[in-house]
């Protein structure tokens, strides 16, 4: 017997933010059945987690309905706030990874998450990206995520954003793609905002997504000289994020959660 949550997260409110499942085993299962599990709960991720063997230490692995990801940042926040407020978990969770390690901990009733960063590099993509979003702007690439960064002016533009991203499958960028992040300057209310669109791993616009904001806290740290960001990713659903650059270029990545439904999976 596995329990088996789904929980919205970078938001309190049910129904927006982004949904995850959070499978917690006793140990590690076969990763068909991850893959069955993920489709079965047909979430952008879901996460598996289950003892490393020392205390709240935990392995931790996410999967598409499609794939395994190294890195989810919203599956992650999902799994811990589901380990401190329905398993009773306290102090700092510790998380192996693909990523490496990664900790986690419960801050003022927001999870807060300690992830490396990366800085995205300028790259001579911003005529052929921009022909397939319709938007001019600049293009940047994050080699450690494999994401592409496109930078546009307007936000309105951003929310008004509307393309077939099949085209994205279709175009050889000469670089190895997992997403596209579309990103703009902020306003009086969040210092950034941004989309995330990746049918490479079988989503074609993520809700929210914390794992952008491992590239998208740096980027904006450095254009607005800045450690300490609020963010907004403006999807459908919607969702809040807070971000801070740390000195040794790892970054914390805060957002709320609420646990949307709670049950047992028969495997």
């Amino acid at each position: 017997m596995h329990y088996i949550y789904q929980v919205d997260s970078f938001t309190a409110v049910p129904f927006s933010g982004n949904p995850a499942g959070v499978c917690v085993l006793e140990g590690q299962i076969d990763e068909n059945l991850c893959l069955k599990i993920s489709s079965e709960m047909n979430l952008s991720e879901t996460a598996f987690v289950w003892p490393e063997g020392t205390s709240n230490t935990f392995n931790l692995k996410w999967f598409t309905p499609k794939t395994e990801v190294k890195m989810c940042g919203h599956a992650t926040l999902a799994t811990a706030w589901i380990q401190f407020t329905e398993l009773g978990i306290k102090g700092e969770i510790f998380y192996e990874t693909l990523s490496g390690r990664l900790k986690v901990k419960l801050v003022d009733e927001m999870i807060e998450m300690d992830f490396p960063s990366e800085d995205p590099v300028r790259i001579d993509l911003d005529r052929r990206i921009g022909e397939i979003i319709g938007i001019e702007g600049n293009a940047y690439y994050s080699p450690g995520t494999e994401k592409l960064l496109y930078e546009i002016p307007v936000k309105d533009e951003l929310e008004t954003l509307s393309f077939d991203t099949k085209r994205l499958l279709k175009t050889d960028f000469g670089k190895q793609s997992k997403g596209l992040i579309v990103t703009c300057s902020g306003d009086e209310r969040y210092d950034f905002y941004s989309r995330y669109f990746a049918p490479w791993v079988g989503i074609d616009e993520d809700p929210v997504t914390g794992s952008a904001h491992t590239v998208l806290g740096l980027f904006w740290a450095k254009k607005l000289n800045k450690k300490k960001l609020k963010a907004c990713q403006l999807s459908a659903r919607k969702g809040e994020l807070e971000t801070e650059l740390l000195d040794d270029r790892r970054i914390l990545i805060r957002g709320k959660a609420v646990t949307v439904i709670r049950g047992v999976i028969s495997i």
